[in-house]
């Protein structure tokens, strides 16, 4: 019989089997997880221990203008960069570094800490160095642990700050924007396109990232290369626009901000279009957060497309239109005249013409040479409001061109105006905006015979031609409007239907509407007195109209120009604005002069 201390001592042997086995059970229940069930998942978490990929970017694609001269393409640029496993004495490393980059250790240190953070990613200091000082860092590399020099393709424009709002610039994604652009292909640190043309054709441009898969052992440093692929360039692009004309207009505008367009009128391809003041789009690249800083807080606004998105008061580059309609309307008939006394009254108010002792007897050619103030304002009354409108709304004005990149599509009054102020709208002033473009794209009208052009730019990417989305619109009043203030669809508040039989009539320019017009509009120029003759020339015929709009700053007008040449077989049609610069007589008359020159010169 067992006594009660062996009893016990059996007790706590059976209890320590119980336990054991439990423990075993335990063990090899959680081996089978691990081995069998998340095998592959743990295998996976330690390949990616051990493997790491390291990111070699593409070669963005070229743009190039119409003649194949580079706008945007790729340099071999110096990066100094830490590969943080690698380091040893931080301190050091960038003391070193500092002496040769000619940058304190403290803002190379603040650069550190502002790039470290994805693993195994080098951490840039300095994003471009001389050729000369990444040789000696390359040289001194053996004696710092972690200094990373590569060479490496960056984007670089060969004409500065040209086309620099039509071209756009690149950075990096912010952290809230990387997730969504991962799915897209995007890696940490690339640059993506963020305006213009970088941005629209940022999927052609941006090409196919290669890479590294290197093993690394338990502290992070490279053991071997596991595979290679190679990137794959992005495609180029090539351009409508001219670059030399680009080049030559942006200059002629200097220090004066504005916008010009220049399109081919047959086909709507842009051949310049200008944003002044511009931007380097280098400056995005660089690693000076205060220089881009300043450039987004440039009160200046240069990154602001001024072509497309700028909207002005037409001022007296409205009247052609004025006149078109009231020809067809049957109104007047191009010798009709009407007299110019300085002033006209409407109700108790008086609308003064520019010229104050008033221009007398005024015919459509004389009226349009001098831009007479009251002859317009007595067409904006004949027609009255609904004709008016419609017709401004017809030729696109308060719609968009459809042109790819951003665009506004400016301002048509919807209420209803008084007399007055429809005299005012005949004559370009009021509540009436456009842009540049859309003054190009109208004026082209008149230049090649009553068809609205749909303005493109890209010409080819990868060699694949392209052209226009659509073929260009006629103004036919039976094609139907675009616009809430067309001729078909919409009911004025008062109650007369714009498209009403017998009120409106038909915007299908005549032959004979179009040549009174330009009959004008050469003699704006062509003749001594005419407000455009600074833009004659004696190597081209031109065509154009002036406009001086008022604006909300008191003696501060927007100078305006547009036009076609050579006047008889146009081949370039042109808007230009300069942005509270005075008469569009003075300053754009002259770029107009320039344009034509240089599109003739080359045509030669």
């Amino acid at each position: 019989m067992m006594s009660s201390s062996e009893h016990l001592t059996e007790r706590r042997i059976h209890w320590l089997r119980v336990i054991w086995l439990v423990g075993c059970s335990v063990l090899i229940l959680r081996l089978v997880q691990l081995q069998l069930v998340r095998g592959s998942a743990y295998r996976q978490l330690a390949d990616q221990n051990r493997l790491r990929l390291v990111p070699e970017p593409a070669p963005r694609g070229q743009i190039v203008d119409r003649q194949g001269r580079v706008l945007a393409t790729n340099d071999t640029v110096f990066r100094v960069a830490l590969v943080p496993q690698d380091l040893q004495d931080l301190p050091s490393v960038l003391s070193r570094v500092s002496a040769v980059v000619h940058r304190s250790p403290d803002v190379l240190q603040a650069a550190f800490r502002r790039e470290q953070g994805v693993a195994f990613m080098p951490a840039t200091l300095v994003s471009r160095v001389p050729k000369d000082a990444a040789i000696r860092l390359e040289e001194e590399r053996w004696r710092l642990p972690g200094l990373l020099v590569k060479p490496e393709s960056a984007r670089a424009y060969p004409l500065g700050s040209t086309a620099g709002p039509l071209l756009g610039y690149l950075s990096e994604p912010t952290a809230e924007e990387f997730p969504v652009l991962k799915r897209y292909g995007i890696r940490p640190k690339e640059r993506v396109g963020r305006a213009g043309l970088e941005q629209a054709l940022d999927h052609a441009l941006r090409g196919r990232s290669g890479g590294l898969v290197v093993e690394v052992d338990h502290r992070g440093r490279q053991v071997r290369v596991v595979s290679h692929r190679s990137p794959e360039p992005g495609a180029q692009v090539r351009l409508t626009l001219d670059a030399n004309l680009q080049t030559l207009i942006e200059r002629s505008f200097g220090s004066q901000p504005g916008a010009a367009v220049v399109l081919d009128p047959g086909t709507g391809e842009v051949l310049a279009m200008v944003s002044v003041p511009s931007f380097a789009p280098e400056t995005f690249l660089s690693s000076e957060p205060d220089e881009i800083r300043r450039l987004l807080n440039d009160p200046g606004t240069p990154l602001m497309n001024r072509a497309t998105v700028g909207v002005y008061q037409p001022g007296s580059i409205l009247k052609p239109i004025t006149a078109a309609a009231a020809l067809e309307q049957k109104l007047i008939s191009p010798s009709t005249t009407i007299l110019c006394g300085g002033v006209m009254t409407i109700g108790n108010r008086p609308f003064r013409c520019w010229y104050r002792d008033g221009h007398g007897p005024m015919s459509l050619r004389d009226a349009l040479m001098q831009s007479c103030n009251v002859y317009f304002m007595s067409l904006g009354r004949k027609l009255g409001q609904a004709r008016l409108q419609a017709a401004l709304g017809h030729v696109g004005f308060s719609r968009r061109t459809g042109w790819p990149l951003d665009e506004q599509a400016g301002y048509l009054p919807q209420r209803r105006l008084t007399e007055g102020e429809v005299a005012l709208l005949a004559m370009g002033q009021g509540e009436v905006l456009i842009t540049p473009l859309q003054a190009a794209v109208v004026v082209s009208a008149f230049a090649n015979g009553g068809r609205l052009v749909e303005p493109w730019i890209v010409r080819a990417v990868a060699d694949r031609p392209l052209g226009p989305k659509t073929k260009p619109r006629r103004l036919d009043p039976h094609s139907g409007p675009r616009t809430p203030l067309g001729v078909r669809d919409v009911a004025p508040p008062w109650g007369v239907e714009l498209g009403a039989p017998g009120l409106l009539g038909g915007l299908h320019w005549s032959a004979e509407t179009i040549r009174a017009v330009r009959a004008g509009m050469l003699a704006v120029v062509r003749d001594p007195s005419g407000t455009g003759h600074r833009a004659f020339s004696p190597l081209v015929s031109i065509a154009g109209k002036t406009g001086t709009a008022e604006t909300h700053r008191p003696g501060r007008t927007h100078g305006w120009f547009v036009g076609f040449c050579p006047a008889d077989a146009p081949r370039a049609a042109l808007a230009i604005v300069a942005e509270f610069g005075g008469s569009g007589g003075d300053l754009p008359a002259d770029i107009a002069k320039a344009i034509c020159e240089a599109v003739t010169a080359k045509a030669r």
